[in-house]
């Protein structure tokens, strides 16, 4: 089946012409539509960022609008999604971001044609390593995805890296968000790291830390010098980035392993950094009304 795909470009000087694929959109009219963006590690000159965070409002809406149309904001005058809508906002879209020409692919759905087409027109490989490199790196990621397309808000529902105290044990959860009065933890692991010794000290410590407030309850020290309490039934999930690396293969497996154990027996659920992407966006579609 024959569908139209688009590549969403930034172009840091107009005049020069030179841009960067930022994105790309596939769709048929009458059909489904899909979008994929990788902002990240963008080398360019202009005024931006390099992973382009002013551009966040912007590709919240457009994916919105084109993954879920009929929730989104469109007024009256707005065309309907479709290859029309695009190449109106490709006439319109003579700044810094911009679409090239359509082009068509056969394919069976529009999400298809953005799996067979973002690897190889858009995506960086300096962001796949970024994703996976360390835990620094895949924190930010579930921050900001927490921030900018959850609705989070740092300081007031969303705290980075409290400090838990239960007894007289001290450590730490990554990221603490409170909604309508529940409290959620999550924590990040990246496998592939290059040093395993402390992967494997820190994930112990950490699981011993969730067998305790299993049993006894947290208090959390967040922002302000407030104190927030953790109930023994707190959902725990942890957002992990699975093995690839083939470095000491054996003993990564066995960590691994090893921490689903603990976190199964801890009732800590936990899914791969792509589902957790998957999910807010899907989380966020169905939130716009």
């Amino acid at each position: 089946m024959e569908y139209q795909y688009w590549v969403i470009r930034y172009v840091p000087n107009v005049a020069r012409g030179e841009f960067t694929n930022i994105g790309v959109v596939c769709g048929r009219d009458g059909g489904d539509w899909a979008v994929e963006f990788d902002r990240h590690s963008v080398k360019n000159h202009g005024t931006l960022s390099n992973d382009l965070s002013e551009l966040t409002s912007w590709i919240t809406w457009f994916r919105r609008t084109v993954e879920s149309p009929g929730r989104s904001s469109l007024s009256a005058n707005d065309m309907v999604v479709g290859s029309g809508w695009i190449e109106h906002l490709r006439s319109r879209q003579a700044n810094s971001v911009q679409f090239s020409s359509r082009a068509p692919i056969d394919v069976s759905s529009g999400r298809e044609g953005v799996a067979l087409l973002f690897p190889h027109l858009v995506e960086r490989e300096s962001s796949r390593r970024q994703r996976t490199v360390n835990r620094r790196s895949l924190r930010a990621e579930v921050r900001d995805t927490m921030v900018h397309e959850m609705g989070f808000r740092l300081g007031h529902d969303l705290f980075v890296q409290p400090q838990a105290i239960i007894g007289k044990q001290r450590g730490s959860f990554d990221v603490v968000r409170t909604q309508r009065l529940v409290e959620r933890v999550t924590n990040v692991w990246a496998f592939n790291v290059a040093t395993l010794e402390p992967l494997e000290r820190e994930i112990q410590s950490w699981n011993f830390l969730v067998s305790r407030l299993r049993q006894d309850g947290a208090s959390l020290r967040i922002a302000g010098n407030r104190e927030l309490a953790l109930a023994p039934d707190t959902p725990v999930e942890v957002i992990y980035d699975p093995l690839r690396s083939q470095s000491d293969r054996q003993w990564r497996t066995d960590i691994f392993e090893a921490a689903i154990e603990a976190w199964e027996i801890n009732h800590v659920t936990f899914r791969t950094l792509d589902e957790f992407l998957n999910s807010a966006r899907e989380d966020d579609l169905v939130s716009v009304n």
